[in-house]
């Protein structure tokens, strides 16, 4: 999976995650980012869904979105 970031983002989060790496659970930018998005999961779930997963979805199912600058 991969995804588009403006350039500015990226290195923004980098320097968290190089700058928190002692203090913090995660371990590696990979890490950073699963919990991040992990997190965002749950907390839509928690709004929209009554705490409880959403219906998976497989890959290629989604329509890509545009791409940044576009």
């Amino acid at each position: 999976m991969s995804f588009e970031q403006h350039p500015d983002d990226s290195a923004r989060m980098r320097g968290a995650v190089m700058g928190t790496m002692m203090q913090e659970p995660h371990r590696s930018l990979t890490d950073f980012i699963n919990r991040a998005v992990m997190a965002e999961v749950e907390r839509l779930e928690k709004k929209y869904n009554g705490g409880k997963p959403f219906q998976p979805v497989g890959t290629g199912v989604m329509a890509p979105g545009r791409r940044m600058g576009e």
